[in-house]
């Protein structure tokens, strides 16, 4: 049953005299978790510039008015929709507890963690492949999930080594996300999170405190 904007905001007055000042909708339920689960899941199939705010509602059962309410704009909307919650960000901010030695494993952990999470998945989804490229919401994304990783990175490192590090790690970590959940090739689909782990914990380790090769990072290609 669809829950309106004048509806929330009677239960939430409890029937009080209306003549006096409503105070707009508070979240009632979940009507807001709803409109944001049900876009995420939406802009995966339509793309984000194709789903408008009463199919968004529509999907969550909700009363349109909501979807502005509680966001403002769509673009408001699907940058709430890729933010990650904070229980998928907590294994990435207790990385600078461990010793730096024990970091690749527990970062392809905490990868591992958000991808196969309903929300980390449905986001990592979306980012693999949504034509919303060009949107601020996707951009700003972009921006800051390197910052997750970066808690990995030994501290007082060169920050221009810590760019190289870190970049190399992501194409780790897409390299892993794309194979085992988009693309499902064997046997990576299939193995335990252990396997994975246990198989390219040290390779992300080597990215993050082993030799980098003498060479330029603009050096030419060798030729074929």
């Amino acid at each position: 049953m669809s829950v309106t904007a004048n509806e929330l905001d009677a239960r939430d007055h409890g029937g009080e005299d209306a003549g006096r000042r409503r105070r707009g909708p508070r979240t009632s339920g979940d009507a807001r978790g709803s409109i944001i689960a049900a876009a995420r899941l939406l802009f995966i199939e339509s793309g984000a510039d194709r789903v408008s705010a009463r199919r968004i509602a529509a999907s969550a059962g909700v009363d349109p008015s909501l979807v502005r309410y509680y966001f403002g704009s769509l673009e408001a909307l699907l940058e709430e929709a890729l933010r990650p919650s904070e229980d998928l960000i907590a294994p990435y901010l207790r990385l600078r507890e461990l010793p730096v030695e024990e970091r690749g494993a527990a970062l392809v952990a905490a990868a591992l963690h958000t991808w196969e999470h309903p929300v980390g998945s449905t986001i990592m989804r979306w980012v693999t492949v949504s034509s919303d490229h060009d949107s601020a919401a996707y951009r700003r994304f972009a921006d800051a999930a390197p910052q997750h990783w970066m808690s990995a990175m030994p501290e007082g490192m060169p920050a221009e080594e810590a760019d190289i590090r870190n970049s190399l790690v992501g194409a780790a970590l897409g390299g892993i996300a794309i194979t085992r959940y988009i693309w499902r090739s064997e046997p990576i689909a299939s193995m335990s999170p252990e396997t994975v782990i246990a198989l390219h914990g040290p390779v992300v380790q080597g990215f993050l405190t082993g030799p980098l090769p003498d060479v330029p990072v603009d050096a030419p290609l060798p030729a074929a």
